[in-house]
Order: structure tokens, then C-alpha cells, then sequence
């Protein structure tokens, strides 16, 4: 009997292993992972900003469509344009989904424009969606002498801008050299706010480009009381709400000039894009961008951007990651042109 109970303990504690190393092998799932979690949210811009604003956004409701429910906390990464919060994503945040970034959209293309202090590959991060895609414009002050886009050509205008690798200060140059303007940039304001503020002190006289979105809602004050001016808006494509005011592609003075332009356009149709550092796990992207998707479809999200008067017209993360493929496929010859386009204002 002894040797029979010692072998039916024995025969129990080798159950008892294999199920602990069972229960040890199994996965663990994105809900038990968010469970009880907070994710952080860092945003390559100001406080204030429209980045800013939609990731505040996004970390009010994101939370409620993923399994676990976790918190979401918005932490703000400014500098370089992005490109601080870019490299701090793809080198040094946590690889386990419980961070992603709130981009700024003119990051994906400085692999291709602008390397230098660039330490990521933008075809490496997982992009979750975008929250709506955008339209530039170019906005001017109305004691500017300047009243449409062709008196940009005949006369300089000296406009703010928010830093060399925005597109606040890259479209103007881009545009000087393939519609022939006369933007002259003072750079240094932190973001498009402090631009307008310094148009109303007169240190400047208009801005470059900026979002649409941000002159329906933070800036919409200027344009109901007639003090600003729109010359030209910017996309691949016209904004329908905008058929007075002409379109950048159209005024390209050659079909290399075009290509130039749509490849710094491109950033456009990506809006406010957000994404997790590359290597987080797929189990883990597949349900942060499966909670995006039906976050910008629900009724309480669309409710609180409607209450803030912001704009929605969201893109996936498959989206962003083809049309990344397309623009890393472009020529290198209108890269060339493309590096000139920027290098020939800073000189």
C-alpha cells in the first residue's frame, strides 16, 4: 500500500508540474495585459496644439474599446517638429503596448527630406489610425498687401514658423521653389498659436501652412472677424468646404514640380496619425487598432469631437502603412529635387 501511495503522489505531482508549466506556457492575452493598466500617450507637440487636442481626444474614449479597459494619460514630447517624440518612440518607449505616440505628420517623410537627427524608420512603426486626415492653408493678415496667392509671387511676405521640419516652414520652401513665391520664414514659434499672435503683433505677416481643422475651430474667431485671409490650401486633393480658395497642385509649374509637391503633400492625407513603437507585439497592435477603429465609428467619441467643434474624417493604420510604401518608393531623382527644394531656402 505504501508503494502505492507513493507512487499515486508521485503520479500527482508530476500532474501538478505539467499543469504548472501549462499554466506557465499559456499566453497572455491583450486583456489580461491592459487589465488594470494606463497607457501613456506622448504627443510630439505643445499643450494646446491640435495634435494635442484630438490626443486628448482619443485618451477620453480609446480606453472603453479595449479589452481591460485601461486607463489612457496624454503626456506632451515637443521639439524638433516631431522628430523628438519620433526618436523617443521608435529607440527608448516601451515595446509591450502600453505607450503609443500622438505624430506629427511631417515626420514620415524626413527619412526621405531631411535626415540629419532622424533615428527612425517610419515604416517600422506600427500605425494604429489617424483621426482625420487634413488640409493646409496659407493664411495671411488683412493689412497684408498681399490678397491672393499670385501677389506671393510678385512681393515677399515674411510669415512665423514652428520649426524647420514642420510643415509650416518645409511647404513654404517647398512652395518657393516649384510655384515660385516669396515666402520668407522666421522660425522659432512654438506652434501655430504663437505664429498668430505674432501676426497680431506684427512681427510677421501670415503663416505658411496650417491645419484646416485648426481655423474651424482654436483660430475660427479670426476668419469670422475678415482679420485673415486664406491664399491657397494644400493636399492631394481639393477640400470641398474650401472652392474658393486655390488649390497647390494646380498652380505646379512642371510635372516634376507636381511630383515634388505631392510627395510633401502626402503627410496631409495622414492628418494626426498615432502608433506604437515597432516590435510591440501583434497580438497586442491588432487590438489597439481594432479599438481605433470602432472608437471613431462610436457615437459618445463623435458626440465629444462634435462638442469641441473638431473635425473627423479617420484613416486606418493600413492605410498609413501603404501609402508609406508608395512614398518610399518615390524616384530618387525627385528626391534629389525634393532635398534641394528645402536646402535652397536655408541658405
Amino acid at each position: 500500500m505504501a508503494i502505492g501511495i507513493a507512487a499515486l503522489k508521485a503520479s500527482l505531482l508530476g500532474g501538478a508540474i505539467v499543469l504548472s508549466q501549462s499554466s506557465i506556457a499559456l499566453p497572455q492575452t491583450p486583456g489580461d495585459f491592459y487589465k488594470d493598466r494606463r497607457i501613456s500617450v506622448i504627443v510630439g507637440s505643445d499643450a494646446g496644439s491640435g495634435y494635442d487636442a484630438y490626443a486628448r481626444l482619443l485618451a477620453r474614449h480609446m480606453g472603453d474599446h479595449i479589452a481591460g479597459r485601461p486607463t489612457m494619460i496624454v503626456q506632451n514630447m515637443p521639439g524638433g517638429g516631431g522628430v523628438t517624440a519620433g526618436n523617443y518612440l521608435y529607440n527608448v518607449a516601451p515595446r509591450d503596448g502600453s505607450l503609443i505616440g500622438g505624430m506629427q505628420r511631417g515626420i514620415i517623410i524626413l527619412p526621405l527630406t531631411a535626415p540629419a537627427g532622424v533615428r527612425f524608420d517610419p515604416q517600422k512603426i506600427q500605425w494604429i489610425g489617424s483621426t482625420t486626415a487634413e488640409s493646409g492653408v496659407v493664411a495671411v493678415w488683412h493689412t497684408a498687401p498681399h490678397k491672393k496667392i499670385s501677389d506671393v509671387v510678385d512681393q515677399e511676405i515674411i510669415i512665423g514658423g514652428s520649426g524647420p521640419a514642420t510643415d509650416s516652414e518645409t511647404l513654404p520652401r517647398v512652395y518657393n521653389k516649384t510655384l515660385g513665391t516669396k515666402f520668407r520664414i522666421v522660425s522659432g514659434y512654438k506652434s501655430t498659436g504663437a505664429v498668430l499672435l505674432a501676426v497680431e503683433r506684427g512681427e510677421v505677416q501670415g503663416i505658411g501652412n496650417s491645419s484646416w481643422s485648426n481655423w474651424q475651430t482654436t483660430f475660427s474667431h479670426y476668419l469670422k472677424d475678415g482679420r485673415v485671409s486664406l491664399l491657397m490650401q494644400a493636399g492631394l486633393e481639393r477640400n470641398p468646404e474650401l472652392p474658393e480658395v486655390p488649390f497647390a497642385l494646380d498652380l505646379a509649374r512642371s510635372p516634376q514640380d507636381r511630383q515634388i509637391l505631392e510627395l510633401f503633400l502626402a503627410p496631409n492625407t495622414i492628418g494626426r496619425p498615432f502608433a506604437a513603437p515597432p516590435e510591440t507585439p501583434p497580438d497586442r497592435v491588432a487590438a489597439l487598432r481594432a479599438a481605433f477603429d470602432v472608437m471613431v465609428k462610436n457615437d459618445a467619441f463623435i458626440a465629444d469631437a462634435k462638442k469641441a467643434n473638431m473635425d473627423l474624417s479617420p484613416v486606418s493604420g493600413a492605410f498609413i502603412q501603404q501609402t508609406l510604401e508608395r512614398l518610399f518608393s518615390t524616384p530618387p531623382e525627385i528626391l534629389a529635387q525634393a532635398r534641394e527644394a528645402i536646402q535652397t531656402e536655408k541658405r
